[in-house]
Order: C-alpha cells, then sequence, then structure tokens
C-alpha cells in the first residue's frame, strides 16, 4: 500500500554540504547517507551540544555537516594520510579551523583522557571495531549526552544473503555482534534506527556504564 509519504524526497539544501556531497560520490569515497544526515541533524538541534568528538573523518563531509547544524566544538579522527589532508582543506576553505580539530591517528591509539568531555560522540570508521570505538571512546560521554554509531545495516547486506562473499559474511557478523552489543549494554538506551544505512542512538544513563 503507498502512502501520501513514500512520494517525499527530503535533501540537504546547504551549498556548501551539496558541493561536498557531489564531491564525495564523484571520488567515490562513502559518507553518511542523506536521510542519515537530516537524521542526525534533528539529534543535534535537540541536544544542542557544545562539543562532540567524530571517530572517521574522511574528507569531512559530515564533520562539516555537525559543525553547521550546531555551535559546537568539534575534534575528529582519522587515520588515512590523503583523506585527512583533503578534510583540512575543506575546513580551512569553508573557514571552520576554529570549531574543529583533527586528529591524524589510528583511532584506537589516540589518548582520551587528553580530550575534553563531550554531548556527542559519533562513530563513522570501520564497522569491524565499532565495540573497540565504543569502549575506547565512551568514557568522554557525559551523562544525558549520546553516542551515535553509523553504518549498523551495511547498505542492505543482511538481506541479501545469496550475494555474500566470505569476508561480508565476517563483516556482517561483527556488524550485527556490535547491534547486539550496544542494545545489551548497561548503562544506555538505545535504539536503532532504520535511516540511511542503519544508525543507533545511545543515550548515557546516570551511573557506570
Amino acid at each position: 500500500m503507498t502512502s501520501y509519504f513514500d512520494g517525499l524526497k527530503q535533501t540537504i539544501k546547504d551549498p556548501i554540504l551539496v558541493e561536498l556531497r557531489e564531491k564525495a560520490l564523484e571520488n567515490g569515497i562513502p559518507i553518511i547517507e542523506e536521510d542519515g544526515l537530516l537524521f542526525l541533524k534533528q539529534l543535534l538541534l535537540l541536544l544542542k551540544p557544545k562539543r562532540i568528538v567524530e571517530v572517521g573523518t574522511a574528507v569531512g563531509y559530515s564533520t562539516i555537516a555537525m559543525a553547521t547544524f550546531s555551535d559546537a566544538y568539534i575534534t575528529t579522527i582519522e587515520r588515512d594520510k590523503e583523506r585527512a589532508n583533503q578534510a583540512r582543506s575543506h575546513f580551512a576553505q569553508y573557514q571552520l579551523t576554529d570549531r574543529i580539530t583533527l586528529i591524524e591517528k589510528d583511532a584506537l591509539e589516540v589518548d582520551v583522557s587528553s580530550l575534553e568531555p563531550v554531548d556527542l560522540l559519533f562513530i563513522d570508521a570501520a564497522k569491524a571495531q565499532n565495540i573497540k570505538f565504543f569502549e575506547h571512546y565512551e568514557s568522554l560521554v557525559r551523562e544525558g549526552g549520546i553516542v551515535v554509531t553509523d553504518n549498523l545495516l551495511f547498505h542492505g547486506a543482511f538481506n541479501r544473503r545469496e550475494e555474500q562473499t566470505r569476508n561480508v559474511k565476517q563483516l556482517l557478523r561483527k556488524i550485527n555482534d556490535f547491534n547486539q552489543y550496544i542494545l545489551d549494554r548497561q548503562g544506555y538506551d538505545t535504539v536503532i534506527y532504520q535511516v540511511g544505512d542503519g544508525m543507533s542512538v545511545s543515550v548515557k544513563k546516570g551511573g557506570k556504564g
């Protein structure tokens, strides 16, 4: 049955983000899906974070989007030198270097004690490492803050079993392990949303996690 909403197409209209999105897609750089970014935008408008840590910068598309949709100071982490350089160039181009700090390093090697507490932790990096990323950075998240993790449905591959290679099956198992881990994790109230490529929102409750 077709509903009224099936005909609606919501898009990001900010010209800077449109330009960056087109550029990234032309060059085959994976970035957050558009409806996932719209969902993240609403979270930012509701939460009004002062500080954000992002794990996985790529070329800075989602970083710049979060800076556009909030007044937060953002620390973003990227281990790939070429992508980190592209991100720095974009931050400078759009005059955001005063609000964004890029750490060029493996995210699991970053000393979290050197970072300020945050209202939002956004994980959008190597999917197979999601549990490790979560556990490495969760101490930074304030009570009442949130952890958002992207890419939990892997482009619908959970529904295309016949197309899966051995490596894909292993990755899907790790993604599924994280999904179950985060739903069961004590100290957080988590919902996984079928938006974009699948996003979890975990609200940190009081007390130990």
